[in-house]
């Protein structure tokens, strides 16, 4: 009996035992289970999904506990899917925003970068367009500029010299020349602008609206009028595209005018940014550094114009998954910090950096060079189109745009539909 009791107590020791360790293997295997991350990125750039996809994988080399997954919607419809994700509760941890008022529909979710690493070193005219309540809530994703992308070869075959256009009136007499000489530059028209992209013609309108708010992003935002303060100009301009322009306008789209049209030599200039490179040299590699230049747009006609430098989007990180916080703020800083990250974003995705103290000479092509030169200067101007309301680019300015090219819309109407349109969409997304 004495020898059963223990017989039994020795086999209930040995089940308790096992089981003891089944659980602490069980909870080891747990314990490493959780302690690998799957970061969801949502890229609203499709031009630079490849890229992103492989900076994931250099990441996920030095750190085989995080993976990264991109998800990448955009052409127009990168805001609805992004809106999509959050209504299904499937918010991402790191999220690529469109300007002040997409920054302004999240904040809720974006948590405060300020201490980061990679927020240090901003471009301090790019600061504003990250800034939600005074909260630093979105890096910048590089320095862009914009103004007349010009053909060099054409110019050059025209026997303009670029150096001399230092105003309107030089710049206007140089489109008339080529537009006089077409036939034996090869030319279709001066201008390949995409009429049909109201996206483009937003980014035009930013030469003329930009000015008056001296780099303050948030007041851009918070404006309540649409600013005509250089409407003679604007519409000039507008007036020059209508005249010298490949016809019918409302049909040249996006990829035509950059690949084909101006690639070609088929025009001698487009009003696009430097989003344009990787394209450009994808299509023939250094044709960026022996054809492509950039003009300013000659607004104040008084020598001081510059191109225009900003970025139309930024980074933020949410607070929906507390748990991946770290992860994500850490490889956002290898981004913006990692020489084998930034090797990446110079030469592959041809991004010019969007971070102060950057050592330009790392830059493939002059021109790229010759932007940051601009951007980081004090004399800087930021572009503010990408601050207009939710909607304001597609439902007004660019269909009465469109309008006023194909001469169904007189100008004086336009700007009254315009401005009414901008201050209905700001007061209702302002909630006054």
């Amino acid at each position: 009996m004495k020898n059963n009791f223990f017989r039994i107590a020795g086999i209930t020791f040995m089940l308790s035992l096992s089981l003891f360790v089944l659980t602490c293997c069980s909870f080891g295997s747990q314990k490493e289970q959780n302690s690998k991350i799957t970061l969801n990125f949502f890229n609203q750039k499709p031009e630079i999904s490849t890229q992103y996809q492989k900076l994931a994988r250099l990441y996920h080399a030095k750190h085989p506990n995080v993976n990264i997954q991109i998800t990448t919607s955009g052409q127009g419809g990168g805001a609805a899917a992004l809106q999509a994700k959050f209504a299904s509760g499937e918010g991402p941890d790191i999220i690529m925003l469109g300007g002040l008022p997409e920054i302004d529909r999240y904040k809720e979710h974006l948590i405060n970068l300020k201490n980061l690493q990679a927020s240090k070193n901003i471009i301090p005219a790019l600061v504003s367009g990250g800034l939600s309540n005074n909260r630093m809530v979105g890096i910048p994703v590089g320095l862009e500029a914009y103004g007349w992308s010009y053909n060099k070869a054409v110019f050059a075959k025209a026997g303009i010299d670029v150096s001399k256009i230092t105003n309107y009136s030089e710049f206007l007499k140089a489109v008339q020349k080529l537009n006089a000489e077409k036939k034996q530059l090869g030319l279709e028209a001066v201008f390949g602008f995409n009429g049909g992209d109201t996206n483009s013609i937003a980014s035009v309108s930013a030469q003329f609206t930009s000015l008056p708010y001296n780099n303050n992003l948030v007041k851009a935002f918070k404006s309540t009028t649409f600013s005509w303060k250089y409407e003679k100009q604007m519409k000039q301009y507008y007036d020059l595209i209508k005249k010298y322009n490949v016809q019918p306008i409302l049909s040249v789209k996006y990829d035509p005018s950059v690949q084909d049209l101006f690639f070609n030599g088929k025009v001698a200039m487009i009003p696009q940014g430097n989003w344009i490179i990787p394209t450009l040299d994808g299509l023939e590699k250094g044709y960026v550094q022996k054809n492509l230049g950039m003009l300013p747009f000659f607004v104040k006609n008084s020598g001081s114009a510059r191109i225009l430098t900003g970025s139309s989007w930024y980074l933020g990180i949410t607070n929906d998954h507390p748990h991946r916080e770290k992860a994500a703020k850490d490889f956002i800083n290898w981004m913006y910090t990692s020489k084998q990250a930034q090797n990446v974003i110079i030469n592959e995705m041809r991004f010019v950096p969007a971070t102060k103290n950057f050592d330009v000479s790392r830059l493939p092509d002059d021109l790229s060079k010759e932007i940051y030169r601009i951007g980081t200067s004090k004399k800087a101007q930021v572009p503010i189109h990408k601050q207009y309301p939710n909607g304001f680019t597609n439902q007004a300015l660019g269909p009465y745009m469109q309008r006023y090219f194909v001469n169904r819309i007189s100008w004086s109407n336009l700007k009254k539909e315009v401005s009414a349109k901008y201050r209905q969409l700001r007061e209702i997304q302002s909630g006054e």
